[in-house]
């Protein structure tokens, strides 16, 4: 599948430019390229072009079901948002949506599992 997806994170409506390193963490066991800010990512059945920055990153080519799994992880570990182009935005914790910005956090969907990421996704 080859979905958009950027994670960000929030601070009172505003971009709380951190997170980069604790991504970096996360991801680290399932790097297998890296070139600069790029990262292929892999993990189980699938896997995923990162574009890793200090405050916020890109995911693309994401295929199987496993490696959206690691993007969830990610995104909780960094406390970031999961923006999924043209789907809700997705959080990790319910205390997070309270931190999006108003036009973000309508309609924002909790998700604990790369499965619960996966099904917005490709709902509707």
């Amino acid at each position: 599948m080859s979905f958009d997806v950027h994670l960000q994170g929030f601070a009172a409506g505003e971009a709380s430019g951190t997170g980069g390193d604790l991504a970096r963490s996360t991801l680290a066991p399932y790097v297998v390229r890296e070139d600069g800010a790029f990262l292929l990512v892999r993990h189980g059945d699938g896997e995923a072009d990162v574009y890793l920055h200090d405050d916020g990153m890109m995911a693309n080519h994401l295929s199987g079901r496993d490696v959206w799994d690691v993007v969830v992880e990610c995104a909780r570990s960094a406390g970031w948002a999961i923006m999924p182009i043209g789907h809700p935005t997705c959080v990790t914790s319910a205390d997070l949506v309270a931190d999006l910005p108003e036009e973000l956090a309508d309609g924002a969907v909790v998700v604990a599992t790369g499965a619960d990421l996966l099904d917005v996704v490709t709902s509707g």
